[in-house]
Formats: structure tokens, sequence, C-alpha cells
């Protein structure tokens, strides 16, 4: 069983959730994979659905895109269009237009992408729905933008920039390996959670300017009523990693686990 295999019941649970009565979208897999080299490079562009990244020890990149749509025009219309190449694989999801206001508006599209541990990934954007980058390492990297939803990074032991405009983001390590990348994570309408084991060494810095910041790595910079709106402070030794949070109208949240 492949790696790809191994994740999609975990991501069709997740993906799926549903009413007990709500009436069953129909559905179109589409399964490919590509050779590519170690430090290759993915985009992927999708409207309305979620974008999942999972680095892995493997030399390909593995796609699987699933379509729904509650109707069979509209879904046959939903086109995944994918350019691929050694050097990279980019891939952008076109829906079809609305033919009124009272027509079938159904219609997204679930990517599960599997890739070498170091693919450098130029751009996720997804206006809604949830988006996914983990296990990136060696050198792999990630650019990230979603419009609303969630958005995550997990495991990523290379330069993250993720920015959503309303929603969540949370930033989630499991353990630490004091490495030299940065991690950027804005959210313009919405919360960001950052957490980081009790081991980690990192230069933090951290804005909510209209929301308040909970510290679990015990910041001083409080005003006068007990609330911190900013951080600036090293964690551990020799820091490596450098971490800037963001959140314009929202909160912001760091916790320290064993």
């Amino acid at each position: 069983m492949n790696k790809i295999q191994r994740l999609v019941p975990v991501a069709i649970v997740l993906l799926l959730g549903r009413p007990l009565f709500a009436v069953e979208p129909l559905e179109d897999v589409v399964e490919q994979k590509y050779d590519v080299n170690p430090d290759a490079t993915l985009s992927v562009e999708n409207t309305d659905g979620s974008i999942r990244v999972y680095g892995a020890d493997t030399t390909e990149i593995q796609v699987m895109a699933i379509k729904k749509a509650y109707d069979a025009e509209r879904l046959q219309g939903i086109v995944v269009d994918v350019k691929a190449s050694p050097s990279g694989v980019a891939i952008t999801t076109n829906f079809p237009p609305r033919k009124n206001v009272l027509s079938d508006r159904s219609g997204t599209v679930d990517y599960i992408i599997v890739v070498p541990q170091t693919v450098r990934i130029t751009d996720l954007k997804l206006a809604k729905g949830e988006l996914l980058v983990e296990g990136l390492c060696n050198g792999g990297k990630a650019k990230a933008h979603l419009g609303n939803g969630w958005l995550a990074g997990h495991n990523c032991f290379g330069d993250l920039d993720l920015s959503v405009e309303g929603g969540r983001l949370d930033v989630v390590y499991d353990w630490w390996e004091n490495y030299e990348f940065a991690i950027k994570a804005a959210s313009t309408r919405g919360n960001v959670r950052a957490i980081f084991p009790s081991d980690a060494s990192l230069n933090l810095s951290a804005s909510a300017i209209e929301g308040r910041i909970a510290n679990g790595f015990q910041s001083t910079n409080k005003n006068e009523n007990g609330v911190i709106h900013s951080v600036a402070e090293v964690i551990g030794s020799e820091a490596q990693t450098v971490v800037s949070l963001e959140a314009r109208r929202g909160n912001i949240r760091i916790e320290k686990v064993d």
C-alpha cells in the first residue's frame, strides 16, 4: 500500500462528513503520478474544496483529485489541468460558469498530493476550504494562501509562508529539529495558533494589534491591563529558526507542549 492509499481513508473522513440525510453528490476521482527531481516545484490553484500536501520519502509527485458536484454536466465541466515535467508540476482547477442564479452552483475539488520532502511549493492558492502542508524538510519549502477556511502547516522543517484572509491558521510541531528556516504565518481576520514542543529553539516575534496573545513561553510584553499585543524573544539555546506570527484582527495563541 503506497503513501497516498494510506492517507485516503483519513482524508475522506475529514472531507466528506455531512448530515445524515443529505443528498449524496456525484463524484469523479482522478489519479496521476509524475517522476520529478528532488528539488522540483509544485503549484496548485483551486477555488472550492481542499488542498492537502504530504511530504514523503519518494521520487515522484502523486496527485489524487476528488471532484464532486450534484449535477453530472457540472461534474464533467470541472477540469483539473496538470502541466508536469521533471522540474515541477503545476495544477489549475477550472470550474464551469454559472448559467443563471437558479442553476446548480455546486462543485468542489479535494486534492491529496504526496511529494518529495524536498519539494519547493511555490504557490498553493485556495479561495475557500481547507489547506494543509505537512512533512517538508531538507530544503523543502512552501508558500500558501487561503481566502477563507482553515490553513495549517504541520511538522515542516523548511521555510513556510502561510497567509489566510478569514478563518483559522495553525502551525504545529510534534517534535523539534533545530535547523535554519523561517516560519511566517499571517491572518487578516481570524486567529493564529502555534504549537511547539518544550525543547524548541526559535527566534519568536508575534503581533496582534486588535487582539491579544496568549504565550505559553512566558512573554513579558504586557500593557497596564495585562494584555499582550506583541512578543519578541528568543526561546531555547542556539536558536536558528525564525518564527513570525501576525493576526491583524484576531488573537494569537502560542502553546508549549511536552
